[in-house]
């Protein structure tokens, strides 16, 4: 009897030690931080329901030695483009917004959004589009808009409000005519953001706070990090391949400080801040089909909408706010932050650093995807 207890006690210590065997992600990806390649990753592989894996390396800050954790702060960039489409198919689920409706329905002011049919250094011919912009065109970056305004380019993204970005919108003709290409485009995001603000009556930080961040337990993810918050900020590095090393560099886009409110306003193209341990919250509760700790935030139909492709026969695979491929959706934002959710295996896997270029921060970040999607 004595030795059958043992074999059980074998058989169950076996079981466990299997069970939490790691993905071997930290003997594949440390050696890009020790040697110095890379500044400091963060990755999560997790399911809808629970976290299977956290392993961080490297430093947030390498001056300080300050090591990175799955709290650090970053800047997500164009991880917000999913969360505004998200804001948009809460309203659609409500009945306040909808996909295909002409977006002057919402903003009645975008009618006088014009095509450029021609530009030369000496003059821009301007027509009106052929047929009305969606909400559906905007999320999908095939309204035909800019990337951004030469306002934004110059004094940055953050730098007006949502609602008088919309007279700088007015004033950037189209680059091609509504539903007819694919121009990734922070401007079409963000007037869907305006949308959003319309319809709801709240300005866009307050409706993803009430709706999204606070119902999902999101406490540190933000348009405005406060003094704590500023305190964890990741450092952004860049590769100096002339001198061989990591330097930092300044985050694009962005207006500086970040934790001065009255000059820098929400954007929904780019804007949010978040962590690791935040951000996965998201994008478990896309992965549960719009239900993330027995409360729904979205409609398993709504979330069936944002994985889509919605680019017809054009040849980018996205969706409302996300790239989309064979059962594979999620985004990435400028500084390497970026999180999938796979639809064939249920898993969600994030990648997160802030290094500017690409080389071998997407090196390690395609071999940790060959980590976490393996059986």
């Amino acid at each position: 009897m004595k030795n059958v207890v043992l074999v059980a006690l074998l058989v169950f210590c076996c079981a466990l030690a299997s069970a939490q065997t790691p993905f071997g992600v930290k003997e594949v990806l440390s050696p890009y931080c020790e040697s110095k390649q890379l500044p400091g990753v963060v990755t999560i592989i997790a399911d809808k329901d629970k976290i299977l894996q956290t392993d961080t390396f490297g430093f947030a800050d390498i001056e300080k030695q300050r090591p990175m954790t799955a709290d650090s702060f970053f800047w997500i960039a164009s991880q917000s483009k999913p969360i505004t489409a998200a804001a948009v198919m809460i309203l659609v689920d409500e009945g306040k917004l909808a996909l295909k409706e002409p977006i002057t329905k919402y903003i009645p002011e975008m009618a006088g959004l014009k095509v450029a049919a021609e530009r030369t250094p000496e003059r821009t011919v301007l027509v009106p589009p052929n047929k009305p912009i969606t909400l559906e065109m905007l999320l999908s970056h095939t309204a035909g808009c800019e990337f951004l305004t030469p306002f934004q380019m110059k004094y940055g993204i953050d730098s007006l409000s949502l609602e008088r970005s919309l007279t700088t919108y007015l004033m950037t003709p189209l680059k091609s005519q509504p539903g007819t290409a694919y121009n990734y485009s922070n401007i079409g995001i963000n007037i869907a953001a305006s949308a959003v603000e319309r319809a709801s009556g709240m300005p866009f930080e307050d409706f993803l706070a009430k709706r999204l961040f606070e119902p999902l337990g999101m406490n540190d993810t933000t348009f405005f990090p406060n003094d704590e918050q500023m305190e964890r900020l990741v450092t952004a590095y860049q590769f100096d391949k002339k001198e061989g090393t990591l330097k930092p560099c300044r985050t694009p886009y962005m207006t500086y400080p970040f934790n001065d409110r009255p000059r820098r306003f929400a954007e929904g193209g780019g804007g949010i801040f978040s962590t690791p341990n935040d951000l996965i919250k998201f994008f478990q509760m896309l992965a549960g089909n719009g239900e993330f700790n027995g409360k729904r935030i979205l409609s398993a139909a709504a979330v069936k909408e944002i994985q889509a492709k919605h680019t017809g026969d054009l040849p980018n695979g996205y969706g409302l706010g996300v790239n989309t491929n064979n059962g594979v959706y999620g985004h990435g934002g400028a500084l390497g932050t970026d999180t999938l959710i796979n639809t064939n295996n249920g898993r969600v896997l994030l990648y997160f650093i802030q290094h500017q270029g690409l080389g071998k921060s997407e090196e390690a970040k395609k071999k940790f995807y060959e980590i976490g999607n393996r059986p």
